[in-house]
């Protein structure tokens, strides 16, 4: 057999996940030493990548983000060999080049390759501590974007003394659960292009203007726990799709706010971030978004969340006003 799987999905256990809907890899192929052929199934419906007010017409690129995410995980397992209850790390992860016109939503879930190659692995003196890896994203084998990622693990031993460490410097306990800090009001869904208010991230953002600098949107990263697939499974720390995902909806009512997009009905076609610390769940957070130079095509925004005077996290999104048509290639 030469081709990838797609008749059901990989274990949940892979990808760490609780919820079998949650999981969006089918199978994986082994090309050569450092290829593989990862399958992937969109789904034509889901509570959070398809919320949307505006782009009704085409899937969310955010959701190969994900599948790179989770796919980085399976390989941390099977590939590279760490046993369940290994910690794993996501380092950085960039989306670029997104094809609008291949994510028009059909009449069937689109079924989609990426092909992966591992680009580098980490070594230290206890062996592998980390990879990264390039990927392809193939929908009838035309390239409709390309990704990448990086990650390092750690034992439980070194997790847990790595957290203890961290909160240490913030003068927090480290503790069997975590209580996050009230949600809050939010911003409202349209403002982000969302329907679910649920699915809304941030706080009623500021537009800051200063006199010697670009205008700057922020607002206050809002942690809800029982969030069915941003919180899937208990977690001491905020995720990183929770970081990405508000990177995106402040950038989406700074653009609007700023002119630089028509409506906050856009599409997500590029993505680079970098997660630089952990996000605690009862601190606050503060996220920023300021518009950057683009090709006019667009709006291109740079991000940063912070936490107690620190960058955790930083990156770069490019957004694209949705289509007024998509068809299925």
């Amino acid at each position: 057999m030469d081709t990838v799987e797609f008749s059901q999905t990989v274990p949940r256990e892979l990808v760490h996940r609780l919820s079998l809907a949650e999981v969006f890899l089918t199978g994986v192929l082994a090309r050569d030493e450092d290829t593989l052929d990862i399958g992937v199934q969109i789904p034509r419906s889901h509570a959070f990548y398809r919320d949307t007010a505006g782009c009704r017409r085409v899937y969310d690129p955010m959701v190969l983000v994900e599948a790179v995410r989770q796919s980085l995980l399976m390989l941390g397992h099977d590939l590279f060999e760490n046993p369940f209850g290994t910690k794993f790390i996501l380092r950085d992860i960039a989306l670029r080049d997104a094809d609008i016109t291949a994510f028009a939503v059909g009449d069937a879930p689109t079924e989609l390759v990426l092909r992966c190659r591992i680009v580098r692995r980490f070594r230290g003196r206890e062996g592998l501590t980390g990879a990264r890896l390039s990927y392809g994203a193939l929908i009838d084998d035309r390239v409709v974007a390309t990704l990448e990622g990086s990650m390092s693990w750690l034992t439980p031993a070194q997790w847990r003394a790595r957290r203890e460490e961290v909160r240490a410097t913030l003068g927090l306990p480290v503790q069997p659960t975590f209580t996050a800090i009230e949600p809050g009001p939010r911003i409202g869904e349209a403002l982000v292009d969302r329907r679910d208010a649920a699915n809304v991230v941030i706080s009623p953002f500021q537009l800051q203007h200063p006199p010697d600098g670009a205008e700057m949107g922020t607002a206050r990263l809002l942690v809800d726990t029982s969030h069915p697939v941003l919180f899937d499974h208990p977690v001491d720390h905020v995720p990183g799709m929770l970081t990405l995902e508000a990177f995106r909806q402040l950038s989406l009512a700074t653009a609007v706010e700023t002119g630089a997009l028509p409506s906050a009905s856009a599409v997500l076609t590029g993505l680079r971030a970098r997660f630089t610390g952990f996000g605690e769940l009862d601190l606050p957070i503060i996220c920023e978004s300021v518009r950057a130079p683009g090709d006019g095509t667009g709006a291109v925004l740079r991000c940063a969340m912070k936490q107690a005077g620190h960058t955790i996290a930083d990156g770069e999104l490019s957004l694209t006003p949705a289509p007024t048509e998509a068809r299925p290639i």
